[in-house]
């Protein structure tokens, strides 16, 4: 049996965050939950009410540690591409289903649907 997606603590999210990498390096990345070169990335547009924003999902492929958060947009900045627009199960289960979601992310990373490529604008 697979075990459960859980979150990141508030230490672990702060030694990720203090190893990012820019958006254009499209690798995996170490954990620091169990110290694996397994950290992956996702990051789509979402259209609000008001105006657009970034959602980010970011998780461990080998100890199914994970973090998802919002930011303003990057289409200003960077042009990135999204398996979203053309798979249908992508876009649903971004909306329902997280630990589905994360499933299925991590399955097209494992595919080489991802990681995204991103480039800077300008």
């Amino acid at each position: 049996m697979t075990q459960p997606w859980s979150i990141y603590t508030p230490a672990e999210l702060a030694e990720l965050a203090a190893e990012a990498s820019p958006l254009t390096h499209n690798r995996e990345r170490r954990c620091p939950t169990c110290g694996h070169t397994a950290v992956r990335r996702y990051l789509h547009e979402h259209q609000g009410s008001r105006r657009s924003v970034n959602m980010a999902y970011t998780w461990c492929h080998r100890c199914r540690r994970y973090t998802s958060s919002t930011g303003p947009s990057l289409a200003g900045t960077y042009r990135f591409d999204d398996p979203a627009d053309e798979l249908a199960r992508l876009r649903r289960l971004r909306e329902t289903d997280l630990p589905g979601l994360l499933d299925h992310l991590d399955q097209l990373w494992t595919e080489g649907v991802l990681p995204q490529r991103f480039e800077r604008r300008g």
